[in-house]
Parts: C-alpha cells; sequence; structure tokens
C-alpha cells in the first residue's frame, strides 16, 4: 500500500510512519508533506496514493483547503489533536478521525476499515470518490409560496420536520412551506447520503449541521444552519445509525 501524510510537526509524521511500518511493512510512505502548498505541488505531479494521512493545522493553511483545490479521490484518514473538526472531515473523502497522540490499535483499526471498504468497493467496479451508479431520487417540490406556486431545488433543502400531522419544509435561506409527503415518503425520495432521519419528526441534510454535541442518555444535540427555536435531538436509538452515516 502506497501512502502519503500531510503533516508539519516532524516526529509526529515520523511517529506515524513508524507505526505504519510496524503494522504493515509492506506500507510505503511515498512522501511527508508539511505544508498545503507542498501538498499541491507533489499532487500536481505525481499519481495519489492509494491512502493519504493528513492532519488539519498545516503550517500555512488547513489541509480542507487542498482538497477544495484539487479533486483528489484518494481515501484520507485524518490525524489531529482536535475533535472539532470532526464534521467537516467526513463531508470530505475520509475513512477514519483519529486523535493524536494516535493510538496504534486504533490506528490498526482505522486501517482495517479501508481495507474492508477498498474491498466493497473493488467487488462492485468502483473507486474511492467515484460515483456509485446513480438512482433516482427527487430533485424538487412544488410548494405554494403566497398565491401562487414556487419549485424549491432539494438542493435549496436545509430540512424537513412534522409538526402537528403537517410536513414542513425549510430551505437553506430559512423559508419554510408545507408539503404534502409525510417524512416517512421523504425519507424514501431523497437520497440517503444526503438526507439522515435523526428522529421521529425530523429528516436534515449533512449541509445544514454546523455542530455535534454528546447529551444526556445517549442523545447528539445538533445546531443546525438555519437554526430551530427548539433544541434539536439524534434519538437515542439512531445514534449509531447517524454516526455510520456520516462516517459513510
Amino acid at each position: 500500500m502506497k501512502v502519503v501524510i500531510i503533516e508539519d510537526e516532524f516526529f509526529s509524521a515520523e511517529k506515524l510512519s513508524y507505526l505504519l511500518q510496524k503494522i504493515d511493512a509492506d506500507i510505503e510512505v511515498l512522501a511527508i508533506l508539511p505544508s498545503v502548498e507542498s501538498s499541491l505541488t507533489w499532487f500536481r505531479n505525481h499519481p495519489e496514493p492509494d491512502l493519504i494521512f493528513s492532519d488539519i493545522q498545516l503550517e500555512d493553511k488547513e489541509s480542507f483547503e487542498l482538497f477544495r483545490q484539487l479533486p483528489i479521490e484518494a481515501p484520507i484518514i485524518y490525524t489531529t489533536a482536535y475533535d472539532h473538526y470532526a464534521l467537516q472531515a467526513f463531508k470530505q473523502n475520509s475513512i477514519d478521525y483519529l486523535l493524536k497522540p494516535i493510538d496504534p490499535e486504533e490506528l490498526r483499526a482505522a486501517l482495517k476499515k479501508y481495507e474492508n471498504q477498498a474491498y466493497r468497493m473493488l467487488k462492485k467496479g468502483l473507486r474511492f470518490g467515484q460515483e456509485k451508479p446513480k438512482e433516482e431520487f427527487k430533485e424538487r417540490f412544488l410548494v405554494k409560496k403566497g398565491n401562487h406556486l414556487a419549485v424549491i431545488k432539494t438542493s435549496e433543502v436545509a430540512y424537513f420536520k412534522s409538526e402537528e400531522k403537517l410536513s414542513f419544509l425549510v430551505t437553506v435561506d430559512n423559508h419554510k412551506y408545507v408539503i404534502d409527503p409525510t417524512l416517512d415518503q421523504l425519507t424514501e425520495q431523497v437520497d440517503p447520503r444526503k438526507f439522515n432521519r435523526i428522529s421521529r419528526n425530523r429528516l436534515v441534510s449533512l449541509d445544514c449541521i454546523r455542530k455535534i454535541h454528546p447529551h444526556f442518555n445517549g442523545r447528539l444535540k445538533l445546531e443546525l444552519d438555519p437554526p430551530e427555536e427548539e433544541e434539536v435531538f439524534v434519538s437515542r436509538e439512531r445514534v449509531q445509525a447517524f454516526k455510520d452515516w456520516l462516517n459513510s
């Protein structure tokens, strides 16, 4: 397996390289890159590795900037001292998110996760970063807007919710419309990679989630954009499925 390490702390990079070799002597570290700028230069001039290990705070910018500028398909395992980047990391092509100092067993588990996903995709004839065969999902909704009808694209939807036996669509610019489908029907109509049913009365898009907080009784509390007046929770029985969705 060929890997690249994006890390601006020399000893952290060396330790990670040592741990990888200890876990699997066939792992080859192609490069250790300390910045976004050096990473851009390297990836523009070399074939992609099988796997990328990336810190987030580098010597010039956050590594997310690299992946915004280049369409890199290789999967990423993030390695960082901070846990508040986790949501943003999972929106990238990430396999796992490891906190420093890196635990060897967590690193081994992350590599195993990569191998399992690579095997599943190989069986389907796909590569990381390659789209799955396209499924048909709802692309727009017809809503009543004042005295006329309007079309809202699904990409403009922040979340759906049910209140008092009615279903509502809430847009990213915080407009709210009554719609006919129930949340059960909507869950089947929208792309499950982009929307998650976090509770009986709420179906949210990945892009509207701003922060995730552990909460009492095993639930997760979400901060959404646009914000809600009431607190929003991932119900306890849906927490594991929600985490799997973020990490898919």
